[in-house]
């Protein structure tokens, strides 16, 4: 399963339910800001509730999906659209390989969640997948999503 960003969103952020214990060696807690939300998605998708997701703030972006799969959008509603067609948010849909989930603006709230069956596959770093910008640790790379990333 693999997804290409053709436009990456404001701050597309890989994230899972956090790492936690590390403030001793300077990495404060981490993970998604909705995790209540990010939950729910991984639920639609038939993921355990850690699963690592995209978390989408304020604007999203284009995501190109390179297998067929299963997904799910939870969290603060935004404008989304698959090949054109308005995407329903908190219901589990299947996506074909090539389709285009396009994510706009937030219509209320700051995070969306997209989940993917199977979760979005980056290291484990610390215990967790999750991205802490700060340090620069986890997720892909350390940094929100680029035009190039997440596999």
């Amino acid at each position: 399963m693999g997804i290409s960003i053709l436009r990456a969103g404001l701050q597309d952020t890989v994230q899972d339910l956090g790492r936690n214990g590390y403030a001793h060696l300077g990495i404060s807690s981490s993970g998604a800001a909705d995790a209540f939300s990010l939950r729910i998605g991984n639920l639609l998708v038939g993921n355990y509730g850690n699963a690592a997701g995209i978390e989408v703030t304020l604007v999203g972006g284009k995501y190109k999906f390179t297998a067929d799969t299963f997904i799910a959008l939870s969290g603060s509603e935004f404008q989304a659209d698959l090949n054109g067609v308005s995407f329903p948010f908190h219901r589990g849909k299947y996506v074909q390989k090539d389709e285009i989930l396009t994510i706009g603006p937030t219509q209320n709230g700051a995070r969306c969640y997209l989940s993917v069956r199977g979760g979005i596959d980056v290291p484990d770093l610390l215990s967790a997948k999750t991205t802490h910008v700060v340090s620069g640790l986890g997720g892909y790379k350390g940094r929100s999503l680029d035009r190039k990333s997440v596999g």
